[in-house]
């Protein structure tokens, strides 16, 4: 009977181990919470980046970003940006690079697949010049949420805030841009029809 037992969960564990992670799916590593310049110099040599060049942006970069924007920083809830109500974050983070679109998901640290269209990343953005981005966050309310409707441009400003200081210790550019291709955006990242882009933000070098 125990061996059934070992056998039973052993077979549960391969299953979830083979289920856990979509094929695509972007396992960010641990995200930075030490080191890089203090705050106040961040804030200091905070600006908003233009001509970015074309040169990938490293997972590890990649994934403090990402945490910085509304990742779990306490358990057994809390996060990196404050939230109205102690709630879940209420507005969505997707992730376009140059290969796919991804959300983020911040109980598992991880960027999920949602699109393979590598064109999007080069007409998301209704500017010229911002055709080779390496990485444009895109932060989206949830569906009909009457907190992400009442508050989910304040939960959008402390992400910014976030997201540039974490790309300035990295030495990256942002900017948050109220201008972008909404059709191509709210089509390549299968947005719900009760949600709204809010912003998007350019990040490279």
């Amino acid at each position: 009977m125990k061996k059934t037992v070992i056998s039973i969960i052993a077979i549960i564990s391969v299953l979830i181990s083979t289920t856990a992670f979509a094929a695509g799916d972007i396992i960010l590593t641990t995200p930075d919470k030490t080191g890089g310049p203090t705050v106040l110099e961040a804030i200091s040599n905070r600006s908003s980046g233009k001509d970015f060049v074309n040169k990938e942006i490293p997972l590890k970069a990649l994934s403090t970003i990402m945490w910085a924007a509304t990742g779990k920083n306490r358990q057994p809830k809390g996060w990196t940006i404050p939230l109205a109500k102690g709630s879940q974050p209420y507005v969505s983070v997707y992730a376009i690079t140059q290969k796919a679109v991804y959300l983020y998901d911040w109980d598992r640290h991880l960027l999920s697949l949602i699109n393979e269209d590598k064109s999007i990343s080069k007409k998301a953005i209704a500017q010229p010049g911002y055709e080779n981005i390496p990485l444009i966050l895109v932060f989206t309310t949830k569906g009909n949420s009457m907190l992400a409707e009442n508050r989910g441009d304040i939960a959008v400003g402390a992400m910014s805030q976030n997201v540039y200081l974490a790309t300035q210790a990295y030495g990256l550019k942002t900017r948050i841009m109220g201008s972008f291709n909404r059709v191509t955006l709210s089509s390549g990242i299968n947005m719900d029809p009760l949600s709204k882009i809010i912003a998007v933000m350019p990040i490279g070098y």
